[in-house]
């Protein structure tokens, strides 16, 4: 089975991408198939502790955590999200459909680089070593998605949906240029990747 991620900076228009790619009959998202056999937060901690190199991931998050300009809730749901798809990739990687299918994971292991990404000032070169150095020590997904589109498009669409670690919209611009900065190394650290263009959705 194949395993696919999507990822891109938030506004891009990755639940429209993920849709299209969804009407293929040999594809099932993840959530498809937690829902399907009831696989609850607590199963794929479970997982994630089982994996190699549990102790040394967690230890090198906390130390990602320490640098996040986060409340405190934000970082230790950065933590525990972080847990939850190294987990959830275990999962996937486990299971054997009878056809060869793909699954695409929305928001999996690749989009942690959009996680650590905020407004506030904060150590990110620091935090981008400590990120690489988490991803050398895990089981990458087969191929990521990059979702992009027009700075400008993505900005207009925050300010019209707005954003949860969004407090002002005159953080978004910072928010975005931030965002695509750490898309540009998601190709560096990850074997097969491709990007699609979503500029012309402005609905989304």
């Amino acid at each position: 089975m194949k395993i696919v991620e999507i990822t891109g900076v938030a506004g891009a228009g990755k639940s429209h991408i993920l849709k299209t790619l969804l009407e293929d009959r040999y594809t099932i998202s993840d959530e498809q198939i937690i829902k399907r056999y009831h696989i609850g937060d607590i199963y794929l901690i479970y997982l994630f502790f089982k994996s190699k190199n549990a102790f040394t991931i967690l230890k090198v998050l906390f130390k990602i955590a320490k640098e996040l300009n986060m409340s405190l809730y934000d970082k230790f749901n950065f933590i525990r999200n972080s847990i939850k798809k190294i987990g959830k990739n275990q999962y996937f990687a486990s299971i054997n459909f009878i056809d060869d299918r793909a699954v695409f994971v929305d928001e999996g292991i690749s989009h942690i680089y959009q996680n650590i990404v905020t407004t506030k000032v904060q150590n990110n070169l620091k935090i981008l070593i400590l990120l690489n150095e988490f991803i050398s020590l895990i089981d990458k997904p087969d191929e990521v998605i990059i979702v992009d589109a027009s700075n400008k498009t993505i900005v207009d669409r925050l300010k019209r949906r707005g954003h949860k670690r969004l407090r002002d919209s005159d953080d978004i611009e910072l928010f975005v240029k931030n965002s695509k900065k750490n898309l540009s190394i998601i190709d560096k650290k990850f074997n097969n990747t491709k990007v699609m263009f979503n500029n012309n959705r402005e609905d989304i």
